[in-house]
């Protein structure tokens, strides 16, 4: 079986840059995100199983799309894709039950969380509600592990912090809860657009070579400000933001993302 690559990662962390890495270095035709009209619903999740994953959880509509999707990878030439939205809406859950998991490494990109969020600022990325349901997370979905009342009344920017930490805790989720049955690799942003960083990457994913570095991909057209940065840094600091504190409570409240027990009861 060839090899596949996935990402874990929430969106303005190079994702897209990610694609183009792995492409130069290990010579195959990485994809950032399928966005033909046949591939929503097919290979690119469309906006009904985003908001049905989070929330009603993994039911049959979520299940049939990622058995479509997983059974579709191919057989005898490397795959990688490293669209940010798989990791929304049941990848993992899907990808642990799957035959090529066996195959398959999730790199678990991370990005500066302050950086991060100023990016869906600077591009007022949640200012419309189909954004949030097609790309990122809506602050009212039943089923988080952040709670989004201390950031609504900051508005676009309270609810773009709200899904930074949301993602870092989903991050951290599935690695503690799949880590045994899941390949993952941890790479950092500001590290592995470095030689270092990219060597140290390439590494882990079973390649000791000099690695390729890209240019820079979907750049903001305006540059964030230090001074905005400085400010989102503040509120997640005031708020004692600890993602391993509130995975634990939302495991012991929750059970998990994919509401399997409330599954398994209806």
């Amino acid at each position: 079986m060839s090899q596949v690559y996935f990402s874990l990662a929430a969106g303005r962390s190079g994702s897209s840059w990610l694609a183009e890495f792995l492409s130069a270095n290990l010579g195959i035709n990485a994809i950032h995100e399928p966005l033909g009209i046949e591939d929503f619903g097919t290979r690119m999740p469309d906006i009904r199983l985003m908001r049905s994953f989070n929330t009603y959880g993994s039911n049959a509509e979520i299940r049939a799309f990622w058995q479509t999707k997983l059974d579709a990878l191919p057989l005898q030439t490397p795959y990688g894709e490293t669209n940010h939205t798989l990791g929304k809406c049941g990848l993992i859950e899907a990808l642990v039950d799957h035959p090529r998991n066996a195959d398959t490494t999730v790199i678990v990109l991370r990005r500066d969380l302050a950086r991060q969020c100023a990016s869906y600022v600077n591009r007022h990325d949640f200012t419309n509600i189909t954004l949030l349901w097609q790309w990122y997370l809506a602050p009212q979905y039943p089923n988080s592990m952040v709670s989004a009342v201390p950031f609504l009344p900051m508005g676009p920017v309270g609810h773009a912090i709200w899904y930074t930490l949301e993602m870092e805790c989903r991050q951290t989720y599935y690695e503690r809860v799949f880590g045994d049955r899941i390949r993952f690799v941890r790479a950092q942003l500001e590290e592995i657009t470095r030689p270092q960083g990219a060597a140290a990457l390439l590494s882990a994913l079973g390649q000791d070579t000099a690695p390729v570095l890209p240019p820079k991909k979907n750049a903001n057209a305006v540059a964030t400000s230090d001074e905005l940065v400085d400010q989102i840094d503040i509120a997640i600091r005031r708020h004692k933001f600890d993602p391993e504190a509130l995975v634990d409570k939302y495991i012991a409240v929750n059970g998990s993302l994919d509401m399997a027990d409330r599954q398994a009861a209806a």
